[in-house]
């Protein structure tokens, strides 16, 4: 990593740190450029830190900073974050960045997680009752708009994007309300399985009118469900990119779906 440091006499207690605009003392970057230790993000609870790290890098464009409390003899665990980039990083000079700063790092001690370990705990451990119905019983409910998603194994990261994007209006409009299924196989090639305007106007004539949405026979979890599978592949077929980015990822598959498919 190519690193401009500015020699500005700044040398770093080995502890003991504070963010230069608050008094906030856990959770603190270490600009690599210049030196200035500030704090993190501030989460959406509240939580975390109060945005001067990343308000410093707007300001300067100093780009890495490294996460004081993750620094140990073992760099390499060492949590270093680039803003332009949005994500960690890694700095092989990392020792040489941190000796430009007076830190000798081989006695300091892990006291924070890094931001991946961070990401890992909140999506093992986050507490989602608060927005789910925990310990009721719940009735099913049936009719026009209704229709789930059959998971197959390896569509759940397809159904629940197109859940998402037949609920708004350029949708519905361009695919249901102003198009019929057979209007769709009528203009379709000569496979309409790999056609995305095909399957993209099949898919909600399954899920919108409620037909199929109806209270499952006992044993029968799936009555009230349609498939994405051949939607898949036309969504595939239409951009050949995306068949990599299908590969189990919601996020993409949402944004495949609106980039391909948008009216």
């Amino acid at each position: 990593m190519s690193l401009p440091q500015i020699d500005n006499g700044v040398v770093i207690p080995p502890s003991r740190w504070k963010c230069a605009r608050c008094d906030k003392k856990d959770k603190l970057r270490l600009n690599l450029t210049d030196g200035m230790i500030l704090c993190g993000q501030k989460n959406w609870d509240g939580t975390g830190g109060n945005n001067h790290a990343i308000e410093h890098y707007k300001e300067t464009s100093y780009p890495p900073a490294v996460k004081l409390g993750t620094i140990t003899a073992d760099l390499e665990a060492a949590d270093v974050f680039s803003y332009p980039e949005d994500d960690s990083v890694v700095d092989p000079l990392l020792a040489l960045h941190l000796a430009f700063f007076g830190i000798d790092f081989s006695p300091l001690q892990k006291t924070e997680m890094t931001t991946a370990e961070r990401e890992l705990d909140q999506n093992t451990n986050h507490d989602w009752n608060p927005i789910q119905v925990s310990g009721q019983d719940v009735e099913p409910i049936f009719g026009p708009g209704y229709t789930g998603l059959v998971n197959l194994g390896n569509n759940c990261y397809m159904a629940a994007p197109m859940q998402v994007v037949f609920s708004t209006r350029s949708f519905n409009s361009r695919y249901y309300i102003n198009q019929s299924s057979k209007m769709a196989f009528e203009m379709a090639p000569a496979d309409p399985t790999a056609d995305l305007n095909t399957q993209l106007t099949k898919l909600p004539h399954g899920m919108l009118p409620g037909k199929q949405s109806v209270p499952a026979l006992e044993n029968d979890d799936k009555a009230n469900a349609r498939t994405t599978l051949v939607a898949r592949k036309g969504v595939g077929k239409a951009n050949s990119a995306i068949k990599q980015i299908l590969q189990m990822n919601t996020n993409g598959s949402l944004a495949s779906a609106i980039f391909t498919g948008c009216p």
